[in-house]
């Protein structure tokens, strides 16, 4: 066709027949104690080589390899970057084996239908299908965004020397169109006490005693978050206690107390400044106890806030297309690799499919969101990535 879509139908029996086959292979995370995503992203890799891609495998570990497959365009138009994850939460605990997807009315049942097989299906469909474009389509299909996110990471310096003008994450979003969402900061807390048999504990420094007085401070920290202004998609930020662990026996005054915190994070605030505005709360608690501690951070991701622009205005235009309808702009309070894809200077948005159950025992997917979501990233590529047009910015 001249708009670069096949025939709707054509495209709904192939996308569910491809993520039938995604569910029936264990992509579990290794690191969660699944077998990896290896025979996946073979499956896929081959697929791809054999429609025409430039395709290579690429990561450290065997079992958890990311695949990046580009098509390349007549030149002269705009790359885009679809991005999704191979890789699962484990199958243990799913509704029947997990892995032998199984359709009932109008949902397609197993693990990873919904978190995000069903958006890998799409995304190689409709980039499959796609007609010839000026500019480049690139498909990175990663592993461990259900760990650490390594998949992504890899792909971004693999492809640092290409110009890429827009990205899109296939994550679940029921078919809304996420533009912002929260980063996240973990941090462990070590407190330091002295320890003392409990029956005179004025021969001790109680590490515990003194964590639930820094945690009071940290209590304190999260009124003053809520007392800030709100962003207009994510709210405020937030910190919490995420687990607690301290002391020996039951006789003892504890002489150590580890605490996990996690910060929830808005666009603006840096690591820097998240970090540094904890330690002054803790500090200036800590003062008046006579304990000693340690803040450190085990992992810091950038918080994501795409502004309006030529990748927004593509996806609305595809969207309502397929639809009939604009899509509804949202913002998340979770985090997902869009952020360390905006972080390279790629603008990105969110979009996937409609369903439910995401890590729960009955995942499942909305058969029809899955078809629309294929469509509109048809679409979306005929669009995006014809001839760039005057005023578009270009990326340095």
């Amino acid at each position: 066709m001249d708009d670069g879509v096949a025939d709707d139908g054509a495209i709904a029996a192939d996308v569910v027949d491809l993520l039938a086959a995604l569910v029936r292979i264990d992509s579990g995370n290794v690191r969660l104690g699944g077998p990896g995503n290896s025979v996946l992203a073979e499956l896929l890799a081959c697929r791809l080589e054999e429609s025409g891609f430039d395709v290579r495998t690429i990561g450290e570990d065997a079992l958890q390899p990311s695949v990046i497959a580009i098509r390349r365009g007549t030149g002269g138009g705009r790359t885009l970057l679809i991005n999704g994850h191979l890789d699962t939460v484990p199958v243990s605990g799913s509704a029947g084996d997990g892995l032998e997807p199984r359709v009932e009315a109008g949902r397609l049942h197993g693990r990873g239908s919904y978190d995000m097989k069903s958006g890998i299906a799409a995304a190689v469909v409709a980039a499959e299908r796609a007609e010839s474009t000026a500019g480049d389509v690139i498909l990175t299909l990663v592993a461990d965004e259900e760990f650490g996110s390594t998949g992504t990471e890899d792909v971004l310096r693999a492809l640092r020397h290409e110009a890429i003008d827009g990205g899109v994450v296939v994550e679940p979003t029921d078919l809304q169109l996420t533009v912002a969402h929260r980063g996240f900061a973990w941090f462990r807390l070590e407190v330091q006490g002295r320890a003392a048999h409990g029956s005179q504990p004025e021969l001790g420094v109680d590490a515990i005693a003194g964590t639930v007085h820094l945690l009071d401070a940290v209590r304190a920290l999260g009124d003053t978050l809520a007392g800030r202004s709100a962003h207009p998609l994510l709210g405020f930020s937030t910190v919490r206690v995420s687990t607690i662990e301290g002391g020996t026996d039951a006789a003892t005054i504890a002489d150590h107390c580890t605490v996990t915190l996690e910060r929830r994070t808005l666009p603006g605030e840096t690591p820097h400044a998240v970090r540094a505005e904890l330690e002054s709360v803790l500090a200036s608690a800590a003062e008046r106890l006579g304990v000693t501690w340690l803040l450190e951070e085990l992992v810091s991701r950038s918080a994501l806030d795409t502004a309006p622009g030529p990748l927004e205005d593509a996806v609305s235009r595809a969207f309502t297309a397929v639809m009939g309808e604009a899509p509804v702009r949202r913002g998340d309070p979770w985090w997902t690799d869009a952020g360390l894809i905006a972080e390279a200077g790629i603008p990105v948005l969110v979009l996937g499919a409609a369903g439910g159950g995401a890590h729960a025992a009955d995942e499942w997917v909305d058969i029809e969101s899955v078809a629309s979501l294929t469509a509109v990233l048809q679409r979306l590529v005929a669009d995006f990535c014809g001839a760039k047009m005057e005023g578009d910015e270009e990326l340095p």
